[in-house]
């Protein structure tokens, strides 16, 4: 496997199997972005090649953002890159969403908690009725 050929090194990308594969994988029910830059980790340090050393490690997208929501609709991934800065084995990356966020009217959500409060009350004066009623006929009061 090459590091120029994406679809050979996707196929074989150790998260995408764990998630697929392991029942056990808490990153199940994660979304990512769809890989379109090159594998961001096995490169020499400080280097723009991939591992030379003997042992000569297959490069691998080590390097992740992933999301969850429960609603799926409100995430959009609108970016999913890699940065050349090589100072390390790993290629830093970084990702940008737009999403859809619930809001709250103010006044609203007070006149519904005000009406809350008096239902309360009502239900509470019924438990407490209810309880003295209890009391009462077995003579514990």
């Amino acid at each position: 496997m090459r590091a120029h050929d994406l679809s050979s090194l996707y196929q074989h990308d150790q998260l995408l199997r764990e998630i697929k594969y392991n029942r056990g994988c808490r990153l199940r029910g994660f979304s990512e972005g769809v890989l379109t830059f090159p594998p961001t980790y096995k490169y020499d340090r400080k280097s723009n090649e991939y591992d030379t050393s003997e042992k000569r490690r297959a490069p691998a997208w080590c390097d992740r953002i992933l999301w969850r929501s429960r609603e799926v609709s409100r995430v959009t991934q609108t970016g999913y890159r890699r940065y050349e800065a090589n100072v390390s084995d790993h290629r830093p990356i970084s990702a940008s969403f737009s999403l859809t966020i619930k809001t709250i009217d103010k006044g609203e959500r007070e006149k519904r908690k005000q009406e809350m409060k008096k239902m309360w009350i009502g239900v509470e004066e019924r438990l407490l009725e209810f309880s003295r009623q209890f009391y009462v006929s077995q003579m514990l009061l």
